[in-house]
């Protein structure tokens, strides 16, 4: 029998064909789809893109960095002593600061840790210590060694004069200073125990 004679099975609608006019019609529905997707997005042309970013129910971490860190930097803190007192004044724990070399020491313990992370208090550190440096206290750095309540150490952050100085001389904001001196915070984490009998 001649394949291609009218009637033959060329004329009538192979399962290949009608996979065929699917995938075209699918390909051409896709394409509008991307298209449009592609208008919904503006372009990201700059970085960070927070209008972009929608609000959270919770406190962001610019936002404790610009409250705080002025908050402590307008102190009249002009020595050790000072800057231990002050920053008790907003419910931290104060164990220790000592000048080791050219380098500030300070100790104390996170009692809100679980709550509020080390941020805040780190906040008020870094705007205490701009304060110092601004007086023309004279050191490298300020290395803050964060305690739990037993106390024992378990994490650290490091403010760098230069880092307050520019943030003094209005070259950083106080979210910029702010994250400077976060992104040096080092902390361990533990696991929480769970007390259950080998009976239970």
């Amino acid at each position: 029998m001649d394949r291609n004679a009218p009637g033959g099975e060329s004329e009538r609608p192979t399962r290949r064909r009608f996979l065929q006019a699917g995938a075209v019609a699918a390909i051409a529905s896709l394409a509008g789809c991307i298209e449009e997707m592609g208008t919904e997005f503006p372009q990201n042309t700059e970085w960070p893109v927070s209008e972009y970013v929608p609000d959270l129910p919770v406190e962001e971490r610019s936002a404790i960095l610009e409250e705080r860190i002025p908050e402590l930097a307008s102190a009249d803190i002009t020595d050790l002593e000072g800057l231990a007192s002050t920053l008790e004044e907003y419910d931290m724990v104060v164990e220790s600061v000592e000048r080791e070399r050219d380098v500030l020491t300070l100790e104390y313990v996170n009692t809100d840790r679980y709550d509020e992370g080390n941020v805040h208090d780190v906040a008020l550190i870094a705007g205490g210590y701009a304060s110092l440096v601004e007086t023309g206290y004279d050191a490298v750095a300020l290395g803050a060694t964060i305690l739990d309540d037993a106390p024992a150490s378990y994490g650290s952050a490091t403010v760098e004069t230069p880092h307050a100085e520019e943030y003094n001389a209005g070259e950083l904001t106080a979210a910029e200073y702010g994250e400077l001196v976060v992104s040096t915070i080092e902390s361990q984490r533990y696991e929480p125990g769970v007390d259950v009998s080998p009976d239970e």
